[in-house]
């Protein structure tokens, strides 16, 4: 074979390589695109990776604000309003493992009693919140009972 030969085989090689790697990335970008890859396998494993790569990347925009918002709590806390205001600091950036787990654990307790209490009062479930059962019961004089209407969700 001749110089000429072999140059021109490897440059027709490269090109081809290169015409599907933009075709691949292409595909990966839209697979809708009407320039598919032919062969099924990798397509498959393109769409994988595509879904794969937005799974990680949204996984990264949630965990960002996370950081965001524990970088804008460290620094209000380490300005003059954190040290006035150390008391509300520790709830809003608590120290430590545990102070993050206790201030967490009272945060779950206080919205489950919060529904709960709210679902009681709703349905009518508190008991000895009716004064007038309350005075009936007693033996005092008698009342009409008027039965609460039931209150619909806000939301």
């Amino acid at each position: 074979m001749s110089a000429a030969a072999v140059d021109h085989a490897a440059t027709s090689s490269s090109s081809t390589t290169l015409q599907t790697a933009k075709r691949n990335l292409q595909f990966l970008y839209d697979p809708s695109s009407p320039n598919a890859p032919t062969k099924r396998r990798t397509r498959y494993f393109l769409r994988t990776l595509r879904y794969t790569l937005k799974f990680l990347f949204w996984r990264l925009v949630r965990y960002a604000k996370y950081a965001a918002v524990g970088a804008l709590t460290a620094a209000v806390a380490g300005t003059a309003i954190g040290s006035v205001a150390s008391g509300a600091a520790f709830v809003l950036a608590p120290t430590g493992i545990v102070g993050g787990a206790g201030v967490g654990l009272l945060w779950g307790l206080g919205k489950f009693g919060w529904r709960t209490l709210a679902r009681r009062v709703r349905s009518g479930e508190v008991h000895g919140a009716d004064a007038r059962e309350d005075e009936r019961s007693e033996g005092h004089v008698e009342v009409e009972t008027i039965k609460a209407p039931r209150m619909e969700e806000p939301w």
